[in-house]
């Protein structure tokens, strides 16, 4: 992990929120999620607190950190994705498909969204085999969650 990711965790007291748990392989993943030509990394993180799993990720131009569960809600993946998340990597397609919902959460069918950065995939284990579960991505203002999947 490279040494400013760990200078920057300390330096907004993250280690006081936040334990990094290699709960997930690889241990990190780095990419220019945002685009600004700047790696960023995201790490597997559990809440001190509460003990539940999420991301934590950190801009490497900025130092702005994001956190999506391990106590915070975010998208569909509620504020603990220790409960469903087993696997996570790099989505580098150039398209993804949201699943779409009606008003009861009953699915109605997909929608085409195009990507210009590098996503998180994250997907749990069904039947041994890896199933999609949501792309967390850069949409030029905000983190979003695009979701797979049923």
């Amino acid at each position: 992990m490279p040494q400013w990711f760990l200078e920057s965790f300390k330096k907004h007291h993250l280690n006081d929120r936040y334990e990094i748990k290699p709960y997930l392989k690889p241990g990190f993943l780095q990419a220019d999620f945002n685009g600004d030509g700047v790696i960023d990394i995201a790490v597997p993180v559990t809440e001190n607190k509460t003990h539940k799993g999420g991301i934590l990720l950190i801009h490497g131009n900025t130092g702005e950190w994001f956190v999506f569960g391990a106590g915070t809600n975010f998208g569909n993946g509620s504020d603990n994705f220790l409960n469903w998340l087993k696997k996570w990597k790099l989505y580098r397609d150039k398209v993804v498909y949201e699943t779409t919902f009606d008003k009861d959460d009953n699915i109605t069918g997909s929608r085409t969204v195009k990507l210009k950065r590098p996503g998180i995939e994250l997907l749990m284990l069904e039947n041994i085999a890896p199933d999609p579960v949501a792309v967390i991505c850069w949409n030029g203002k905000k983190y979003i969650w695009i979701h797979q999947g049923e």
